[in-house]
């Protein structure tokens, strides 16, 4: 009797797990959008973010790059269906159900009623958290990159490898003070650009949990690469960006030029990290956006900077916009917009 119980609820239930399994909808990316974000968006857990990406993976090479105008299949939501934007009341109508709503996730944006926020309108964070945390910079040809401490791996576990993993608790050798609740970014030095310096790439970010002799506990919350023994750990970079702050046009502003790139690629593309030789001493700051001119029509922008990443003296910026290949190291770009 239970087995034929089990057997009736089998057949009942299943076809509603495939189904869920089966049904996906999409999502077009727009400024700001992370995977990290999308995941808390249609998830409610922005650690479910890699079942995008794997979703997603022949469009997406680094699960850190996703760019404006991009399609991407949301897994586990029904066709067509989002996140509604913000409507405000139109009148005592109430649409039948959410997809009535009409949403910057459907092809069609326009303003059928006055509640519904158009794309173009939509208030958003210009430079997210996850971009400023995982940002490279420059250190110094010689000698480690400025820390407050080193990895040493697994505080205890089944983890029997070296790669340290998301929701791990690690162990890391300090002599300075942290408290518990602190946040700390994981970084390694991963490539020298000659002449200029080497590339520190983040690799994590880690929350303290425990003071221990010599050093502290934590849990590993966020992986922005494969994290081992040995990397160095340091505070993490200031995020001083609020929703809804833009930069804004300017006129005459400083010029920078690029110094190399983060990754060491043929051709720079949209998405990809350039070094520019300006940094905070020069008043630059987190979203502040640098223009490439074309030279023969100097009317006509070519590609656009938004720097994601600053040290006193020099600024990481993130490639955002290019008609063709046309950043290179050398080549001298403006600031065209300020953060204000």
């Amino acid at each position: 009797m239970v087995r034929s119980a089990a057997a009736i609820l089998a057949v009942l239930i299943l076809p509603e797990i495939a189904l869920a399994q089966q049904a996906q909808g999409d999502h077009t990316v727009v400024n700001g959008d992370t995977l990290w974000d999308l995941a808390q968006q249609y998830y409610g857990d922005p650690f479910d973010w890699r079942r995008i990406w794997t979703a997603n993976q022949a469009n997406i090479a680094d699960p850190n790059l996703i760019v404006p105008g991009q399609v991407l299949v949301i897994p586990g939501t029904a066709p067509g269906a989002g996140a509604p934007d913000i409507v405000e009341e139109s009148g005592p109508t109430e649409p039948t159900s959410l997809r009535d709503i009409p949403t910057i996730f459907r092809q069609d944006t326009t303003l059928v009623r006055g509640g519904v926020v158009r794309g173009s309108e939509r208030v958003y964070q210009s430079v997210p958290r996850d971009l400023v945390f995982s940002a490279p910079r420059l250190t110094g040809m010689e000698g480690d990159p400025p820390h407050a401490g080193v990895l040493e791996g697994s505080a205890g576990g089944s983890n029997r490898g070296l790669t340290v993993r998301s929701f791990e608790r690690v162990r890391v050798s300090m002599d300075g003070p942290a408290r518990v609740g602190e946040q700390l970014q994981l970084f390694k030095v991963d490539r020298l650009i000659e002449d200029v310096g080497r590339v520190v790439s983040p690799t994590g970010v880690m929350t303290v949990s425990q003071v221990v002799s010599g050093g502290v506990i934590g849990t590993i919350v966020k992986e922005y690469g494969r994290i081992l023994p040995g990397h160095f750990v340091g505070p993490m970079p200031v995020h001083d960006v609020s929703v809804g702050q833009y930069a804004q046009p300017v006129s005459g502003g400083a010029v920078a030029m690029v110094m190399g790139f983060a990754k060491s690629v043929q051709i720079a593309n949209v998405g990809q990290v350039a070094f520019l030789d300006l940094g905070t001493d020069d008043g630059l700051a987190l979203g502040d956006e640098f223009s490439l001119y074309n030279t023969s029509d100097p009317n006509v922008v070519e590609g656009v900077l938004q720097v994601v990443g600053l040290s006193e003296q020099t600024a990481a910026a993130r490639i955002v916009r290019m008609r063709d290949a046309v950043f290179d190291q050398g080549v001298v770009v403006r600031l065209t917009k300020k953060m204000r």
